[in-house]
């Protein structure tokens, strides 16, 4: 018995052994097989702390990027990451979301005076960035029938601008060239004079024939017009300069009024007012509102307290009338 207990612990041991060196030997491939699984964890790990597609985002979550955006004054830029595009994902997500639309509503004039802000500038493509999220909000507001005009009245002045430099450009090129020649003109003439006057002093006397040609002074006197008596007084230059329209410096903000209020009263009031060569604001009176009367004070000094740059002519200020509709709408 003891001789067999020694046999089945050897071979108990020989076993242990041997399992121990082949698993040893296994693990060594294994764990080289595993390691590129093991270096890519550490990118798989990162991508969750990447900021969230804006798509991908909650209600809750939009609301917090839009409370944040507006805190930031990021009501229409940069693009992606505003308050007007945060809102009306909401809307996107839930179309009966009361708050976002209030909040649409009320961040609407304020967005256009951006939209009217990237105009003056010459941000044509930010303009119609801004214009295109707005009529989600809001398709039918008059406020973006008139910027829409604004943009292509802009675009057109634009247009002019660069064609009068272009001509401007190509005018100034060709005066430089004529004066670059006429300037080169009378030394070749005076060359031409000397040359022909040396014969004539080295040579010998003249013949009788060339006696004869000759012009007697006489003559020469009758023939050589009179100098005129004063040069003739060149014309002024046309005024170059910049020609533009007036400039929204900071448009008109109403305030509602408060009879308005608890009424439940929406409306729209149009003010016809001129902007003088100074940037003054003269001259604001009511052409039509709805409802009659109701808004018309608060839209006239909405005006009035705006400010302006004065349209331009050739580089001059000059007074120009415009009309502006002024809405007014409470949230639901």
């Amino acid at each position: 018995m003891p001789q067999i207990i020694v046999i089945v612990l050897g071979l108990a041991v020989l076993a242990v052994a041997a399992w121990w060196f082949l698993g040893g030997g296994g693990a060594t491939p294994t764990s080289t097989t595993t390691a590129p699984t093991e270096a890519a964890a550490p990118g798989e790990d990162a991508a969750p702390n990447a900021e969230p597609a804006s798509a991908d985002l909650s209600v809750d979550q939009l609301y917090k990027e839009a409370r944040s955006a507006m805190s930031e004054n990021r009501l229409v830029t940069p693009a992606g990451k505003n308050a007007l595009e945060y809102y009306l994902r909401i809307v996107a997500k839930q179309p009966d979301d009361n708050g976002a639309k209030d909040a649409l509503r009320e961040m609407f004039p304020f967005a256009t005076a951006g939209v009217e802000d990237q105009i003056n500038q010459g941000n044509f493509d930010e303009a119609n960035r801004i214009m295109a999220l707005l009529a989600k909000a809001d398709p039918s507001n008059y406020t973006l029938t008139i910027l829409r005009s604004k943009l292509d009245l802009k675009k057109k002045q634009n247009d002019r601008d660069l064609a009068q430099k272009a001509a401007q450009d190509a005018a100034a090129a060709a005066a430089a060239t004529r004066t670059a020649q006429g300037g080169s003109a009378p030394a070749a003439t005076e060359g031409a004079a000397t040359t022909a006057a040396t014969p004539a002093t080295a040579g010998a006397a003249p013949t009788q024939t060339d006696a004869a040609a000759a012009p007697r002074p006489t003559d020469v006197a009758k023939a050589t017009p009179p100098p005129s008596a004063a040069p003739a007084t060149p014309t002024p230059p046309a005024p170059v300069g910049e020609s533009r329209e007036v400039r929204v410096l900071t448009p008109p903000r109403p305030a509602y009024p408060p009879a308005a209020v608890r009424n439940r009263q929406d409306g729209w009031v149009e003010v016809e007012f001129t902007v003088g060569a100074d940037g003054s604001v003269q001259n604001a009176h009511v052409t039509a509102s709805e409802p009659s009367r109701v808004f018309d004070r608060e839209a006239v000094r909405a005006v009035q307290q705006a400010k302006f740059d004065p349209k331009l002519e050739n580089g001059q200020p000059v007074a120009s009338t415009l009309r502006r509709r002024i809405e007014f709408k409470l949230g639901n």
